[in-house]
């Protein structure tokens, strides 16, 4: 990875992946139900978990399905929904699944851009949505699909 990518990134490549690496093959997904906008963590860990290219920008195109907002949901987002329901916290501490989140975004940024979201065709209908914070954003976005 050359300089310029890694300076920006919000974990280096070596702490992603041990943070990816931690993640447990958890069959109920407590992380998912945890959070308020139905990212599923456990799926976009296991597609980055390899580290190749393509699986990050699939991992960034798991996030970005769910959720339009989901690198800056991933800085901002508090700990108290995710991490708190993580099973692993038991063991060694929950997961930091907003910062593997808001990097694996950031990754898929300098590796190519993020998966376009297909959109489908114009139904003629207009809609306004009132608001430039991050709620009038992702509405507008999900209007928009």
């Amino acid at each position: 990875m050359d300089k310029k990518i890694s300076d920006s990134l919000i974990m280096t490549r070596h702490q992603l992946q041990a943070e990816l690496l931690r993640c447990e093959y958890c069959e109920e997904k407590p992380c998912k139900a945890a959070c308020p906008a139905n990212c599923s963590p456990f799926d976009f860990i296991m597609a980055a978990r390899v580290g190749n290219s393509s699986d990050f920008k699939r991992s960034a195109g798991e996030i970005m399905r769910s959720n339009p907002l989901g690198g800056v949901c991933g800085m901002v987002c508090p700990d108290k929904f995710c991490m708190a329901a993580c099973t692993h916290k038991k063991f060694d501490g929950a997961i930091n699944i907003p910062l593997v989140q808001a990097t694996i975004v950031e990754m898929a940024k300098h590796l190519g851009g993020i998966p376009k979201l297909s959109t489908p065709a114009l139904n003629g209908m207009k809609v306004a949505v009132v608001g430039g914070g991050p709620a009038g954003l992702g509405s507008a976005a999900a209007l928009a699909q």
